[in-house]
């Protein structure tokens, strides 16, 4: 048995020692999905089990029989890593007829998202995940990496849609991608152009998406959701045609607002002392839904590991083609079969960096571009430096 199984399965053991310790986090409830409860037809919410009084009264029981153990123990449905406490962290499947017992605390989204587009958020709201992160596999988790989204093109004169670059929510109206996501020949060979976005993805087949947690009930997500694309930034330096790719960044403002959830929610951009890193060896996470080894584009959003080159050491892997690399930009991967690809572009090379006694997220690079075939053992791919970036970012956001 896995260790994040064991210790979820522990929780149900040491909940009842820890009963007098539970208390009301927040004056609203949250909820992390819907649900099917224990030995229950009717639809529930998973939330804090301090929202479901049903469940939160039951810890306090003592003693408690079999069937009551059991009923906590199977009602759970995941972990809250940001709450204080451990049994507040624990979130539980709630029938909707015992949450109405507690009406004077609606539901609520955790932000309402409804900022000006010009300002950027803090990281209390940016950058962090509901969900345990899992090590080693190349599937995330429903929660996962938030701030992924989608780039929806739409075929001249039909409408024909296709998902082909990737991007991250930086705020409740941008997106952060890449130039060449916007401007290439092969966009202009492919006849397609940039129509929306779609925020809070992860399985394309599916709408909503659903997972079974730990506890073999099934947990769903909202809808995703497609905004069209208002406005198209590309780095004025950006030069499509150019070999090395330099300024290759861009910004598209949608047409309204987002608001956020566990689902959709922006990754932080570098802060000062991030901006002057530059990452060397250090362990980075990419994610999307580009080519997989069978070169189709995968259904559910994946994620690899990648570790930063020396930029020096990855200059003198690429002068074989010619191409000159600077500081704005930086070198990660290089493992055989484990690389980002066609699909993957603009998508995020993400940091997680504790703050807080919680892991942030901060967006360290942008997908720039890599070796064909992809996943050639010792050639990392290109990324774009954030850091260099971060003032042009804040002159173009808009109210």
């Amino acid at each position: 048995m896995a260790s994040t199984e064991r210790d979820f399965l522990l929780l149900a053991l040491v909940v009842s020692a820890f009963a007098g310790m539970v208390q009301r986090a927040d004056a609203a409830q949250i909820s992390f999905g819907t649900c099917t409860p224990q030995q229950s037809e009717e639809r529930g919410q998973c939330v804090h089990i301090t929202s479901c009084p049903f469940l939160a009264n039951l810890l306090k029981v003592e003693p408690k029989t079999p069937a009551q153990r059991l009923l906590l123990s199977k009602s759970q449905c995941g972990l809250d890593n940001r709450v204080e406490g451990l049994v507040n962290r624990i979130l539980v499947c709630c029938p909707q007829s015992k949450r109405d017992a507690n009406e004077d605390t609606p539901e609520v989204a955790l932000e309402e998202g409804q900022q000006p587009g010009n300002v950027l958020p803090g990281s209390d709201v940016c950058g962090f995940l509901f969900a345990d992160r899992i090590f080693g596999g190349t599937n995330t988790s429903l929660w996962e990496f938030p701030w992924m989204v989608l780039l929806q093109y739409k075929k001249l004169f039909s409408e024909t849609y296709s998902f082909n670059c990737g991007g991250a929510l930086l705020n409740s109206r941008y997106v952060l991608t890449a130039g060449h996501c916007l401007s290439s020949r092969e966009l202009d060979k492919s006849g397609v152009a940039l129509h929306s976005v779609r925020l809070g993805e992860w399985d394309t087949r599916t709408d909503p998406d659903c997972a079974v947690q730990l506890n073999k009930k099934r947990i769903c997500a909202p809808n995703s959701i497609d905004i069209e694309v208002e406005k198209s930034i590309i780095h004025e330096q950006y030069s499509p045609n150019s070999v090395d790719q330099k300024n290759d960044i861009a910004l598209l403002r949608l047409k309204r607002s987002v608001s956020y959830t566990d689902y959709v929610r922006p990754i932080c951009l570098p802060t000062d002392d991030l901006v002057r890193n530059n990452f060397v060896d250090y362990g980075m996470d990419v994610a999307g839904w580009g080519l997989t080894e069978n070169m189709q584009p995968s259904p559910i959003k994946l994620k690899i590991s990648v570790n930063v080159w020396n930029l020096t050491t990855c200059q003198s892997k690429y002068t074989t083609f010619k191409v000159k690399l600077d500081d704005t930009q930086m070198c990660a991967g290089g493992q055989l079969g484990v690389d980002t690809c066609g699909g993957d572009s603009g998508g995020p090379l993400m940091v997680g960096i504790n703050s807080g006694g919680r892991e942030v997220f901060y967006i360290a690079g942008i997908t720039s571009y890599g070796t064909k075939p992809c996943g050639l053992k010792g050639w990392p791919g290109v990324y774009t430096r954030t850091g260099p970036f971060i003032d042009w970012i804040r002159q173009k956001l808009e109210a």
